[in-house]
């Protein structure tokens, strides 16, 4: 039996995940104290929150001795160790909003490093919680974003070990973990550090994206968890659109009576993504 036409699915999991409401919460009670903070790239990569921040007083910067003799509040995908020296040696207090499941992440590699283990860290190379997890992981680690990554190197007789990026697709994870127990080693450590909360979304999204006509995937251009989530999308088949507010949304791009899923990033505030269904019960 055919669903009613002219619907809005949204998905059960939207809004912020722990770990973005944790980091956001801290830096407002922060900043309603001091008034002012910097943050060593954007806190989250959601614009609308970051610019909210910033009206408030937090200044994202490029260059961690913009911050000396003030307060840094570490953003979500956390920073290395070597930045954590800089920030003492310059004077800086330190707010640490790191998500948990990336702490996780870094004490486990931190473990596998002190065993010897040739760390592989399955990830976008140049996503801030990668690059930290790679400081973190030493000059033998290497980061694999696909399986070609993983032709040119020999781990032969080498013990591996495997991480993932905390919102990284579980199904690109997978196959590139297929591809590393192809290798000749003699042992594997697999760590599945994709955070949970991701997984329950990528989870929704594909049975999602299977029942309807047309997806809106509300989320940060550069969030990489939101990116994975409408590449999910389409690869069940739906038309699928990356939006991150209701402004960008176009009638145009939807046809009458269709069946329309709403799915957002880990973080996504929820008024972003309300905003959006109430701009769709307009349209259809």
């Amino acid at each position: 039996m055919k669903e009613n036409r002219g619907k809005i699915v949204k998905a059960s999991h939207t809004g912020f995940c722990f770990g973005v409401r944790r980091a956001v919460g801290s830096a407002e009670k922060f900043l309603k104290k001091h008034k002012r903070a910097y943050s060593l790239g954007p806190i989250i990569h959601n614009p609308s929150v970051v610019n909210d921040l910033s009206s408030r007083g937090l200044e994202v910067i490029s260059d961690i001795k913009r911050a000396k003799g003030s307060c840094l509040i570490i953003r979500s995908h956390g920073i290395s160790p070597r930045l954590k020296e800089n920030a003492h040696e310059l004077s800086i207090d330190m707010l640490d909003a790191t998500c948990p499941f990336v702490k996780r992440s870094h004490t486990i590699v931190t473990r596998l490093k002190k065993e010897n283990y040739k760390i592989i860290i399955i990830g976008e190379k140049n996503h801030p919680e990668v690059k930290a997890l790679l400081e973190v992981a030493g000059s033998g680690a290497l980061v694999a974003t696909r399986e070609t990554d993983l032709k040119r190197l020999s781990f032969k007789n080498n013990k591996i070990a495997v991480v993932a990026q905390t919102t990284l697709s579980r199904d690109r994870f997978f196959r590139i973990v297929e591809s590393i127990l192809q290798l000749n080693c003699l042992e594997y450590r697999i760590f599945d550090t994709i955070c949970n909360d991701v997984v329950q979304r990528q989870t929704e999204a594909k049975r999602l994206a299977k029942r309807v006509d047309l997806v809106f995937v509300v989320g940060g251009k550069i969030s990489a968890n939101t990116r994975h989530l409408a590449q999910i999308c389409r690869e069940q088949g739906a038309k699928t659109y990356h939006i991150e507010t209701a402004k960008e949304l176009r009638p145009s791009w939807i046809k009458p009576q269709s069946l329309v899923g709403v799915v957002s990033g880990a973080s996504t505030p929820a008024d972003i993504v309300e905003k959006v269904v109430t701009k769709l019960k307009k349209i259809i």
